[in-house]
């Protein structure tokens, strides 16, 4: 199995997004199976709507947070009448504008806000609960309710304290337990004191052998958790823009990205790093023979992927598909089905 590593995706995608969408489609061709695995939070929409948008099938997307429930990735099909029938017998008024529907309950300091996919439908991602004009809960939907988020009044306005996350069952699959920037992962039967813990527990989890691939879209907060869990699983690591400041650069020192500068002092744990031109592949290992003493494998996979090439000679185009599903090839190449 090949797993590809990044942190988020939106509705307008960077060039990260849109080169794993060109690899996943060669890896479709090559019929190599593949997983998307995405590690950041999504309160503002659910996780599918982003990936399907942009062209990723449900069965080829993890996302960290569900990965330890009975959910599968789906789009939201959670309904108005579904969520009403969960009120049991309160009494309440409903008003809907647009995107956003008011249920005003009998006492005037309790209200919901229900937020939908649209303005037309009656597809509910997410509800807001007021208690005494303090928000106090946020529960998020897909074909069911797969998390809640629980507040507190501090300091004047709405503190998140605490995330838990369902099975389809209704059943807790596990919590998060947030503390300013830092968060620990309660499970039945161990607790996780970081996030980072917690990405190296999903990769444990996986049970990487040497018939797998890593493929690490952005290693800002998870490289470190993913390089020690990996087993024998061949990790790659793919530079997506400069890899190096040219201004703090000289003949003794280099400003590497700060993006790149951890895999490529972790160089050594590295199978390979997957550059996008040939002449960034030739700098870069120019550079490190020049600073490091070394060259580490380098891949040349360009950041795209077309059917055809309009305007090309039949030689043109042979040569293209040639150079870019052979690096395909090579970066698949010992992986066990």
């Amino acid at each position: 199995m090949i797993y590809n590593f990044n942190l988020g995706i939106g509705w307008a995608s960077s060039g990260v997004e849109y080169a794993q969408l060109y690899r996943a489609r060669m890896f479709r061709v090559l019929k190599e199976p593949a997983k998307f695995v995405f590690t950041d939070m999504f309160p503002q929409e659910n996780l599918e709507h982003f990936t399907k948008h942009i062209g990723f099938a449900d069965e080829e997307v993890i996302w960290l947070y569900t990965y330890f429930t009975d959910f599968r990735i789906s789009p939201v099909t959670y309904t108005l009448s579904q969520f009403e029938a969960s009120l049991a017998d309160q009494k309440y008024s409903f008003q809907r504008t647009g995107k956003t529907g008011r249920l005003k309950f009998q006492d005037p300091g309790h209200w919901c806000t229900v937020y939908f996919t649209d303005e037309k439908q009656d597809l509910v991602h997410r509800a807001e609960y007021v208690s005494r004009g303090a928000l106090i809960r946020k529960d998020y939907f897909t074909y069911g309710r797969i998390y809640s988020e629980y507040y507190a009044p501090l300091n004047g306005s709405a503190h998140l304290y605490l995330r838990r996350f369902f099975n389809e069952d209704g059943s807790i699959a596990y919590e998060e337990l947030i503390g300013g920037k830092n968060s620990m992962y309660r499970f039945a039967d161990h607790i996780f004191d970081s996030k980072e813990d917690f990405v190296g527990y999903f990769v444990k989890c996986l049970h990487l052998s040497r018939h797998d691939l890593v493929i690490v879209d952005r290693t800002t907060g998870i490289g470190q958790a993913i390089f020690e869990n990996a087993g024998d699983a061949r990790v790659c690591v793919v530079v997506h823009a400069d890899h190096y400041s040219l201004s703090g650069t000289d003949q003794e020192h280099i400003l590497w990205n700060n993006y790149y500068e951890y895999p490529f002092d972790l160089w050594r744990h590295i199978s390979f790093f997957i550059a996008s031109t040939q002449a960034q592949k030739q700098k870069m290992a120019e550079q490190f023979e020049h600073y490091i003493g070394t060259i580490p494998e380098i891949e040349v996979i360009p950041v795209g992927s077309l059917d055809r090439l309009r305007g090309a000679g039949k030689a043109e185009k042979a040569v293209f598909d040639r150079d870019c599903f052979a690096a395909c090839q090579r970066e698949t190449s010992g992986l066990g089905h």
